[in-house]
């Protein structure tokens, strides 16, 4: 399985130092980005004035959520991004590879951005709801010692330039668990995102899950990753009863905090989705 790896800094020179040690390691160079206020990958795509926020904060949103789909965390790397911050983004990383990665960008202490995003809530931004960063679908942090620059971020405010698309409450807080690096499957994982496709699984999930109060994004996922691994060369064509500890345990590997049990049963439809 590949993974997409990101992690936010607050300052450019330790997004820097991170991708420097990646390429450094052999990852290669076209597969690391640094996404900032500044970078092509947001201003210029659309056209927009450096000075429009609203339309910058835009385009940082819709990059992130083709990078990550549907996952909360988008939100949180579009804001991190329109305060000054410095978003690492590894694409393409191998199951047997990602963990390096992870090691090496934690040398360089990401920030906290659960920390940060509580603290954003707290001064009133509403970006993404506290109940799906709670949720946290796709992501696998790493758990490693306390972040240094999360923790020195007390001291250092936002970073130079973001007055420029907003303001700030006063400082962010420090870091609290090092769990700042995080993994995703990276988008080859992903079925096409048709509109059949999409229609089906809402489909499913509106008879099924709707009655709970769950959103749609939060069992997506789950079809996505059915689908994804009835069409992958390791599965295909294989029963269910015999891959589903395999799928098991690949499934709380990368998605730790979401229980297989109450995702197994939106998991399997999007295995039937292609076996069927």
């Amino acid at each position: 399985m590949a993974h997409t790896l990101a992690a936010v800094f607050a300052v450019r020179d330790m997004a820097e130092r991170a991708r420097h040690d990646l390429i450094t390691a052999g990852f290669p160079g076209a597969s690391i980005r640094l996404h900032d206020a500044g970078s092509d990958d947001f201003s210029t795509t659309a056209n927009i004035r450096r000075d429009d926020s609203d339309n910058l904060l835009d385009n940082i949103k819709h990059f992130f959520t083709d990078l990550f789909g549907s996952h909360a965390d988008r939100h949180i790397y579009a804001e991190a991004v329109r305060r000054g911050h410095v978003v690492l983004t590894l694409e393409g990383a191998s199951d047997a590879d990602i963990q390096r990665a992870t090691d090496l960008v934690e040398r360089y202490a990401p920030l906290d951005i659960d920390a940060h995003a509580d603290h954003w809530r707290a001064g009133g931004w509403q970006g993404a709801p506290q109940h799906d960063s709670a949720m946290r679908q796709g992501a696998s942090m790493q758990s490693g010692a306390p972040s240094q620059q999360g923790t020195s971020a007390s001291n250092m405010n936002e970073a130079p330039g973001s007055q420029q698309f907003a303001s700030d409450m006063g400082s962010p807080p420090p870091s609290g668990t090092g769990a700042n690096v995080r993994r995703y499957p990276g988008a080859e994982n992903l079925p096409g995102t048709s509109y059949d496709d999409e229609q089906y699984y809402r489909s499913h999930w509106s008879a099924t899950y709707v009655a709970t109060g769950a959103r749609f994004e939060d069992y997506d996922p789950a079809y996505r990753y059915g689908h994804s691994m009835a069409n992958s060369d390791s599965y295909r064509g294989r029963p269910w009863d015999e891959v589903e500890a395999d799928l098991r345990s690949t499934w709380e590997h990368t998605y730790p905090q979401s229980a297989w049990d109450n995702f197994k049963a939106a998991i399997k439809h999007g295995w039937e989705r292609v076996t069927s």
